[in-house]
């Protein structure tokens, strides 16, 4: 079986291309109960955290700070949970892990885009990674555009 992540194209309209850099792209999920919620991709393919490089690993970092930050500037998140889960790969042999972590905001607040509202029914403690919520291909669209406006805006700050 062919590697979803390595096989990823930028016109994929269920993962919606967010913010790409050298070695990272960052794509918004199809699950968005937890608004913004997104993924993180390692452009090469690896399986092991413990095989990034160290510029990877800083970049990565560089790209966590821009992500929450435009996530705190698009729907007010008030914190984030960050996972590296890869079971799935595991369950096709031979297994073939690619590097991906989840970027999950978490709300103390509802948050309300084009009549709809979502609502962090769970926060402050773990949330269930099962519930899902896809929303309608235009609000999802919506959901990512109000993204890669922050993105740039951190972006340009940054440069000041």
């Amino acid at each position: 079986m062919a590697c979803p992540i390595c096989s990823w194209s930028s016109d994929n309209p269920v993962y919606l291309l967010l913010y790409e850099t050298r070695y990272w792209r960052v794509v918004l999920a199809p699950n968005q109960r937890l608004i913004g919620r997104c993924i993180l991709h390692l452009k090469r393919h690896c399986g092991d955290v413990a095989e990034t490089t160290p510029e990877e690993l800083l970049e990565w970092l560089n790209v966590v700070n821009v992500l929450e930050k435009a996530l705190q500037m698009a729907f007010d998140a008030t914190m984030f949970n960050w996972s590296c889960y890869m079971n799935h790969s595991y369950r096709d042999y031979p297994p073939e892990p690619h590097i991906h972590w989840w970027a999950v905001p978490r709300y103390n607040h509802p948050v309300q885009i084009d009549g709809w509202v979502f609502e962090d029914t769970e926060f402050g403690n773990p949330y269930d990674h099962y519930n899902m919520v896809e929303v309608p291909r235009e609000l999802h669209n919506r959901i990512a555009e109000r993204i890669t406006q922050a993105i740039e805006q951190v972006i340009s700050s940054q440069r000041r």
